[in-house]
């Protein structure tokens, strides 16, 4: 079993560029609904060819998604420097809520709230 978290969100064009900016990924699987859309009804983020995260923009439901707080990605990087750069990324026009530094359970640890409401804990031990 594999599990995708799905995001369903405004702006899924810079979404998509922004994640893949910050984990080092590659965009894959993205279509829009129709020719003249100017969002993503899908598309994948993937790293080492394994989709991490599935993106929908809010534009192609007629669904009222809310901003909410209660889910968070965890994420364990395997090298220090993945980390530091997706945290770099991430942390522009964020809600900083434990900045990158070590904790007592993990050598390098950061909780923040990007600039489109996702919440991530990453951490490299």
């Amino acid at each position: 079993m594999r599990m995708v978290f799905m995001a369903y969100l405004a702006g899924s064009f810079e979404a998509v560029d922004f994640y893949c900016k910050a984990f080092n990924a590659t965009p894959r699987n993205c279509f829009t609904a129709s020719d003249d859309d100017d969002f993503y009804a899908h598309a994948e983020i993937a790293v080492n060819n394994q989709t991490i995260l599935a993106i929908s923009d809010v534009a192609s439901y007629n669904t009222d998604f809310k901003r909410e707080n209660n889910m968070q990605f965890w994420l364990t990087f395997d090298d220090e420097k993945s980390l530091e750069n997706a945290y770099d990324v991430l942390k522009q026009s964020a809600e900083i809520h434990y900045a990158l530094s070590p904790c007592e359970w993990s050598a390098k640890m950061a909780d923040l709230t990007d600039k489109f409401g996702v919440r991530w804990l990453m951490n490299y031990n």
